[in-house]
């Protein structure tokens, strides 16, 4: 799904909350600026999705139409149907991945990162013989993750594992310097 797209479901769901929220509110809740909030009104109005009423204390009060309504309803059946093919790409990455780590005999894996794409692995595992024995994330370090206690990133040098799988979604260059800085071998590195 496309970033518009995104941006104008999240404002349809918030106009459908029904509460008076400010444009300088909408731009906070979906992190763009004050005048993308008011462009995206303008046109969802035009389009005639919301209505906008003013109330008390010069404030307005944007209304969602029927018309708002199915459209919010269309955007959210795009939204999941294209996170569903997202998830199934990425568990076909994953078992492919499995797949090749078991045959090179690799069954002990770490994760790096925590977040949406360490709980697709973490699904994926099922009915693999690969087994999750530890996770590191320096953003996360003492948080509790699929019953693991997120360590470290310096807790790779007391580790014994097989693979290395990069879950984190951000930055890949930072975490591979510091993984490669600890001096995990490049060979043990995986990302899907």
């Amino acid at each position: 799904m496309e970033s518009k797209s995104l941006k104008t479901l999240q404002l349809l769901e918030a106009i459908a909350a029904d509460k008076p929220t400010s444009q300088r509110e909408l731009s906070d809740v979906l992190q763009i600026s004050l005048g993308l909030v008011n462009s995206f009104i303008r046109r969802l109005v035009k389009k005639g999705y919301c209505k906008v009423t003013t109330i008390p204390k010069n404030r307005v009060k944007y209304i969602l139409t029927p018309a708002g309504a199915m459209e919010k309803t269309r955007l959210t059946y795009e939204y999941i149907s294209s996170s569903y093919h997202y998830f199934k790409a990425a568990q076909n990455r994953l078992e492919n991945l499995y797949a090749e780590l078991v045959n090179e005999g690799a069954n002990r894996v770490v994760f790096y990162g925590v977040g949406e794409l360490a709980d697709i692995a973490l699904i994926s595992m099922a009915g693999t013989d690969i087994r999750l024995i530890d996770i590191v994330d320096p953003a996360k370090e003492g948080e509790i993750y699929a019953n693991f206690v997120v360590k470290a990133v310096s807790r790779l040098k007391k580790t014994d594992f097989d693979a290395l799988l990069i879950t984190a979604v951000d930055n890949h260059e930072a975490v591979l310097n510091k993984i490669k800085g600890i001096g995990v071998p490049p060979d043990k590195i995986r990302f899907f």
